[in-house]
Protein backbone atom coordinates (compact mmCIF):
# COMPACT_ATOMS: atom_id res chain seq x y z
CA UNK A 1 0.00 0.00 0.00
CA UNK A 2 1.35 3.65 -0.88
CA UNK A 3 2.20 5.59 2.12
CA UNK A 4 -0.54 8.56 2.83
CA UNK A 5 0.68 12.33 1.85
CA UNK A 6 -1.27 14.08 4.21
CA UNK A 7 -2.31 17.84 4.05
CA UNK A 8 -3.82 20.47 5.99
CA UNK A 9 -6.11 22.97 5.48
CA UNK A 10 -4.64 26.16 3.81
CA UNK A 11 -7.20 27.93 6.43
CA UNK A 12 -5.07 26.14 8.66
CA UNK A 13 -3.05 28.28 11.05
CA UNK A 14 0.82 26.65 11.10
CA UNK A 15 0.70 26.64 14.68
CA UNK A 16 -2.32 25.06 15.65
CA UNK A 17 -3.41 21.89 16.34
CA UNK A 18 -5.76 20.95 13.20
CA UNK A 19 -5.79 17.64 11.84
CA UNK A 20 -4.86 16.38 8.72
CA UNK A 21 -6.13 14.13 5.74
CA UNK A 22 -4.75 12.13 3.02
CA UNK A 23 -7.00 11.40 -0.39
CA UNK A 24 -3.88 9.69 -1.99
CA UNK A 25 -4.67 6.23 -1.44
CA UNK A 26 -7.39 4.48 -3.76
CA UNK A 27 -10.65 3.80 -1.86
CA UNK A 28 -9.37 4.89 1.70
CA UNK A 29 -9.20 8.78 3.15
CA UNK A 30 -6.95 8.64 6.20
CA UNK A 31 -7.34 10.87 9.25
CA UNK A 32 -4.89 12.13 11.72
CA UNK A 33 -3.75 14.80 14.46
CA UNK A 34 -1.34 17.15 13.31
CA UNK A 35 0.40 17.17 16.85
CA UNK A 36 1.01 13.51 16.78
CA UNK A 37 1.80 12.78 13.16
CA UNK A 38 3.25 9.42 14.20
CA UNK A 39 -0.12 8.36 15.88
CA UNK A 40 -3.05 6.69 14.90
CA UNK A 41 -4.42 7.38 11.89
CA UNK A 42 -8.25 6.39 11.58
CA UNK A 43 -9.27 5.65 7.32
CA UNK A 44 -12.53 6.27 6.05
CA UNK A 45 -14.00 5.08 2.83
CA UNK A 46 -14.36 7.65 0.39
CA UNK A 47 -18.21 7.64 1.04
CA UNK A 48 -17.67 8.05 5.09
CA UNK A 49 -15.61 10.41 4.83
CA UNK A 50 -17.87 12.37 2.20
CA UNK A 51 -20.53 11.65 4.93
CA UNK A 52 -18.74 12.98 7.54
CA UNK A 53 -17.94 16.15 5.82
CA UNK A 54 -21.01 17.29 4.48
CA UNK A 55 -22.79 16.45 8.13
CA UNK A 56 -20.30 18.99 9.16
CA UNK A 57 -20.67 21.20 7.07
CA UNK A 58 -24.69 21.04 7.52
CA UNK A 59 -23.36 21.46 11.53
CA UNK A 60 -21.74 24.98 11.23
CA UNK A 61 -24.15 26.53 8.43
CA UNK A 62 -26.93 25.38 10.96
CA UNK A 63 -24.63 27.06 14.05
CA UNK A 64 -24.15 30.08 11.99
CA UNK A 65 -27.72 30.36 11.54
CA UNK A 66 -28.49 29.85 14.74
CA UNK A 67 -26.12 32.79 16.26
CA UNK A 68 -27.16 35.11 13.45
CA UNK A 69 -31.06 34.89 15.27
CA UNK A 70 -29.76 34.84 18.74
CA UNK A 71 -26.83 37.85 17.86
CA UNK A 72 -29.84 40.07 16.31
CA UNK A 73 -32.56 38.69 18.41
CA UNK A 74 -34.87 38.29 15.44
CA UNK A 75 -35.34 34.39 14.93
CA UNK A 76 -38.35 33.93 13.00
CA UNK A 77 -41.83 32.55 14.71
CA UNK A 78 -45.22 31.44 12.87
CA UNK A 79 -47.88 33.75 13.71
CA UNK A 80 -49.07 31.29 16.94
CA UNK A 81 -45.99 31.37 18.22
CA UNK A 82 -44.57 32.47 21.18
CA UNK A 83 -40.98 31.80 20.83
CA UNK A 84 -38.26 34.21 20.70
CA UNK A 85 -34.41 34.32 20.25
CA UNK A 86 -32.64 34.58 23.99
CA UNK A 87 -29.64 36.63 23.41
Amino acid sequence: MPAFAFRKSSHSDPERECVEVATNVPNAVAVRDSKDPDGRILRFTPAAWAGFRDALVGAQTSSRISRRYTTENSAPTSSNSSATAVP
